[in-house]
């Protein structure tokens, strides 16, 4: 069925404006079809040249546009020669290398990527026969899935090419085969081997690449591409009507946008393989052929095929933007300095872990930042590439919480002299947003029913005091791989990760060491952990002639026991969250955004009520995105307090009041609430729980996703694919939002009281029993 809707959604949006018009392509000379034909089976033979025009062979490859300034009878892919206006012919070298490519791409067994090739091509080739190779144009700006998206387009591009030349085989009529066509936003702070690699592939494979100005925004540019996409005719020659604004008449063909975002990315949302244009924007598709692929799946593919890349990627970048705001990933540094290649980090949840916060200098008016290169449609500054998970603060801020890979680039960056760019933080009037946390309890005790589990519970408890979202609970063996795997993937879902037990000096305590191996860190001896375990477990002999500052004295002290509980992640923290200074406080040890407690419960429950606290905090939430968090959304103030909740025992049976619940629940949107069963008790039979909902609507994912677009969105003036040349009064319309989509506690506790009420009057006033503000389920709890 999904198939189907992709290729119900194309097939519309491709017929749409064509009506009785006629699809144009331009192709080979059919007398030459043999020739073609053994093009097709990769033999040496060429096509000689079946267009009269001379000097057609020698059109660029490379154009630079500025739409602003372009002829209005000028169409973006066209080449005047003379009098003529032509579409560039592809040489034959590149032709049969691309039908090559196709071939062994067709033909991969490897599977782990075969799979994923196969679901691409299909796709692109879905797409390619519904509007041709003259209306496909893919996103080429150099980041490695774009080279993926270039190579995989020139594949499918050359076998479309070659499937029609056989449906003309029978016409005596003249045809060219065109150049892929791509598209590129140059930018000021280009990193330079980008750009070679730009012009040297764009060569090589003879593709016919637009490339807008700095400055050109993507929404203009996009408007330029749509609205003059008219296709030549067979011979490749536009005819004098579509180069004539007056005299086109029909509109234009619509227009297939080929672009490398993956799921993973930050804006991929809700994108489909085939995603039709809003309706603001001109009409055109959106292609995303490695939508389901991993950062593994880019890497194994380019690396098999022994395709090109940019260099940077050897080098230990794994996430380009511009050499402003971008740095080798701090996850790949060898001990000597330097940095292994991009694809051997292990952890792709720190794909982007070297992109700093994104700066830029004072602009024209109306200038913008297309430069992210590793993905496809950007958020904010609406490129044709991925917006980086950064964030960007007051100058001040930025240089007291930059990492020490972040410190060692400001110099580069030039802090004092920039201004921060609207990123992923909030601005100063955005709205509260809780980050999510998942907490692993790691213990084969658990799950062999050897002791009940009471750490869940005071987690839950402890975060929900502070409005903190308890979204995940795993419960996992005491294996190191088992834990490794889920610490990478439940760090994708959500923005903090706990882990509970393992922590001991035993054989089975392995938690510390599985974190650093799932974040790609070195486990070292820490002098702060190790003096840390002799103060509070050693013995006087352990210290009896050491002197302060000699670690390797120290270490060398340590029974084997104390050793391995002192040996921790690099780059990890000791954090002591007490406010108390008379408590004879543990730390807790925090790496990224992974914090490691104790399983003990009632050492678990002491730290987790710190921790709880240290959560909450706007200060906790910026040092944790800037150490590689994925937090979607920062509160640029404290989050606020919890709605007031009520509790309602009734000693009627659940399904008696199915009904009346039903109800109340459809007319209060606003509140959450909760009917909980009472089975073993004799007059208590089921409880209800009413809490006020923070967002209009209910705080879910997807809420909290759209509200954190549509507020940056307003905050830019724009909506959530292009930068609006509109700036009609941004900060009341985003007011405005806020006072629509957010509710202040006073709001929340009237929904609440109102639910309650409603409720009440719906049940038989003698099924209620009691009514109070303990939001436990026990009934005997006070």
């Amino acid at each position: 069925m999904a198939l189907l809707r992709s290729f119900i959604t194309i097939l519309i949006v491709s017929l749409h404006r064509f009506h009785c018009r006629s699809r144009a392509f331009a192709f080979v000379d059919v007398n030459q079809r043999h020739q073609s034909r053994s093009l097709s089976t990769g033999a040496g033979s060429t096509m000689a040249s079946s267009h009269s025009i001379p000097g057609i062979s020698s059109l660029p490859n490379w154009r630079t546009v500025n739409p602003d300034a372009s002829d209005d009878g000028a169409l973006p892919f066209s080449h005047h020669i003379n009098s003529t206006a032509t579409a560039a012919p592809w040489s034959h070298a590149a032709y049969a290398s691309s039908l090559d490519l196709h071939a062994r791409i067709t033909s991969c067994t490897d599977p782990y990527l075969s799979p994923m090739l196969a679901s691409a091509m299909h796709d692109l080739e879905m797409a390619y026969r519904l509007y041709g190779p003259y209306c496909m144009v893919g996103s080429y700006n150099g980041g490695k899935d774009a080279c993926v998206i270039f190579h995989l387009m020139r594949a499918a591009h050359a076998n479309c090419c070659r499937a029609l030349l056989e449906q003309q085989q029978q016409q005596q009529q003249q045809f060219i085969i065109p150049r892929p066509r791509v598209i590129y936003f140059q930018h000021l702070d280009e990193f330079p081997s980008v750009t070679s690699l730009l012009h040297s592939t764009v060569t090589k494979y003879d593709a016919e690449m637009l490339a807008f100005e700095n400055g050109t925004s993507f929404p203009r540019g996009l408007q330029f591409l749509v609205e003059k996409n008219y296709p030549p005719s067979r011979n490749g020659r536009y005819s004098s009507s579509s180069l004539s604004p007056k005299e086109r008449g029909a509109p234009p063909y619509p227009l297939a946008f080929i672009l490398g975002t993956r799921k993973d990315d930050p804006n991929a949302g809700s994108q489909g393989i085939y995603a039709p244009s809003s309706h603001y924007m001109p009409p055109f598709l959106r292609v995303n052929p490695i939508l389901n692929w991993t950062y593994g799946h880019v890497w194994h593919f380019l690396r098999v095929f022994e395709l090109e890349y940019c260099t940077l990627y050897d080098e230990g970048y794994t996430s380009l933007g511009t050499v402003k705001d971008t740095i080798p990933c701090p996850a790949l540094k060898k001990a000597d300095g330097g940095y292994w290649p991009a694809y051997m980090l292990r952890d792709w949840s720190l794909e982007r872990a070297g992109r700093v916060g994104k700066f830029k200098n004072e602009r024209k008016s109306g200038e913008n930042d297309n430069n992210d290169h590793d993905g496809d449609v950007s958020k904010h500054q609406v490129t044709m590439s991925q917006t980086s998970s950064t964030v960007s603060l007051t100058d001040a801020s930025t240089v007291l919480m930059l990492s020490k890979h972040e410190r060692s680039m400001s110099k580069v960056i030039n802090m004092d002299d920039t201004q921060p760019t609207t990123s992923t933080i909030a601005d100063e009037n955005s709205l509260p947003h809780p980050p999510t946390v998942a907490l692993i309890v790691i213990g084969d005790e658990l799950l062999k029913g050897m002791t009940s589990d009471a750490n869940v519970l005071s987690a839950a408890r402890a975060l929900r005091s502070y409005n903190v979202p308890l979204a995940r609970v795993s419960i996992i063996s005491d294996d190191s791989q088992g834990i490794i795997d889920e610490i990478r993937r439940i760090r994708k879902e959500v923005d903090v990760v706990i882990t509970s037990g393992g922590v001991g000096p035993t054989h089975d305590d392995v938690t510390v060491r599985s974190v650093a191996e799932a974040l790609g860190l070195e486990i070292e001896m820490n002098y702060e952990m190790a003096k840390l375990l002799i103060d509070k477990m050693g013995n006087g002999e352990m210290t009896d002639g050491h002197e302060e500052g000699d670690e390797e004295d120290l270490f060398s002290r340590l029974p084997e026991g104390l050793r391995k509980m002192a040996s921790i992640p690099s780059e990890s923290t000791l954090r002591y969250l007490s406010t108390d200074p008379e408590k004879d406080e543990w730390p807790v040890l925090q790496c990224s955004n992974i914090f490691v407690l104790p399983g003990v419960p009632n050492y678990f429950q002491r730290q987790i009520e710190q921790l709880a606290a240290h959560l909450s905090s706007l200060e906790t939430l910026v040092e944790l995105q800037l150490n590689g968090s994925k937090l979607r959304r920062l509160p640029s103030s404290p989050l606020p307090p919890r709605s007031e909740t009520y509790r309602l025992v009734l000693c009627m049976d659940e399904n008696s009041i199915v009904s009346e619940l039903n109800a109340t629940v459809q007319a209060n949107p606003h509140v959450s609430f909760g009917s909980y069963p009472l089975v073993d008790h004799p007059t208590y039979k089921t409880i209800i729980t009413l809490e006020g909902r923070f967002y209009n609507g209910g705080y879910t994912r997807n809420s909290e996703r759209l509200l954190s677009r549509a507020l940056s969105d307003c905050a830019l003036g724009v909506d959530d694919e292009i930068e609006s040349e509109r700036t009609d009064k941004p900060c009341e319309r985003r007011e405005s939002l806020r006072q629509t989509l957010y509710f202040s506690k006073e709001e929340m506790d009237s929904n609440v009281k109102i639910a309650l009420e409603d409720l009440k009057s719906r049940l038989p006033p003698e099924s209620i029993i009691k009514v109070d503000t303990n939001d436990y389920l026990a009934v005997d709890q006070p």
